[in-house]
């Protein structure tokens, strides 16, 4: 058996390594504060977000999407040249139903539908310039196996509801359904890093993970999502799905615009 090699760092490098400060020197910068009785990161205030595009169902256990996406992958891993990138490793485990409706009528139908399975889930209007489409639904599994049945699960659900049937009869030149999808972490990880299937964890990731780990005090908060924020957010989507041409909007505001109508004085074109 082979001795492991042990690599000795000359001092300034071993505090280049160990900088936990440098390293998230942008949550100090935003909405975090030393901790006076150990020195750990701390955010100075945690509150449910109200700017939120999303109505969630229910949280899944065992996610940390605030640690390993926000600050992990966001704050530190931005940082790094492009061949020390890293999806954090509590994602490699993260495999997602993802449900496109095309109209506000199937979005609403869709959060329905993911109120009666109780999943880990989500749903609705999306906001990212590198996602195609005006909504998404979301569901949560810890493996590609659970992925596989929630998969079976979701479509199934969909062909019962008149609405969202639809959605899981297109399908691409290989017949693989395009309006309902398995995939793997958050898109950002596949823009960033590259293929999922090739993902892996690395000595040096597990080597800033564990400092995150350890400097940064996580609240392990699940916070459920109280009516008048979801309220509030679907007017929203009322009001987004206006503003995109969606013409199902009008089934949730009895016809009526969002807007008050142009008047127009055009004349109206002659038949034959």
């Amino acid at each position: 058996m082979s001795e492991k090699k042990e690599y000795v760092m000359n001092p300034y490098d071993h505090l280049k390594a160990y900088d936990v400060i440098k390293m998230l020197k942008p949550l100090l910068e935003s909405n975090f504060y030393l901790r006076p009785e150990d020195g750990k990161l701390k955010a100075r205030q945690v509150g449910i977000s109200s700017e939120t595009p999303w109505v969630h169902i229910r949280h899944g256990v065992g996610y940390d999407c605030g640690l390993w996406h926000q600050i992990t992958f966001n704050v530190v891993v931005s940082q790094l040249p492009q061949e020390q990138k890293f999806v954090p490793r509590g994602c490699h485990k993260c495999w997602k139903v993802v449900v496109k409706p095309r109209t506000l009528q199937q979005l609403f139908n869709l959060l329905e539908l993911q109120r009666i399975l109780d999943r880990p889930s989500k749903c609705g209007i999306e906001m990212r310039q590198t996602v195609g489409g005006l909504y998404g639904g979301y569901f949560y599994n810890h493996s590609l196996d659970e992925g596989l049945e929630c998969y079976d699960i979701v479509k199934s659900e969909m062909l019962r509801n008149e609405y969202l049937a639809p959605l899981v009869s297109e399908v691409d030149s290989e017949g693989l359904t395009t309006r309902i999808i398995l995939k793997r972490g958050c898109t950002e990880y596949e823009h960033a890093i590259g293929d999922s299937s090739k993902w892996s964890i690395t000595e040096g990731q597990d080597f800033i993970e564990d400092l995150i780990d350890e400097y940064v005090v996580n609240e392990q908060l699940s916070m459920q999502q109280p009516d008048h924020i979801a309220w509030s957010i679907k007017r929203r989507w009322i009001e987004f799905a206006f503003e995109h041409g969606d013409e199902t909007y009008a089934l949730y505001t009895g016809g009526k615009p969002v807007a008050p109508a142009y008047v127009v004085y055009h004349q109206p074109e002659k038949e034959g």
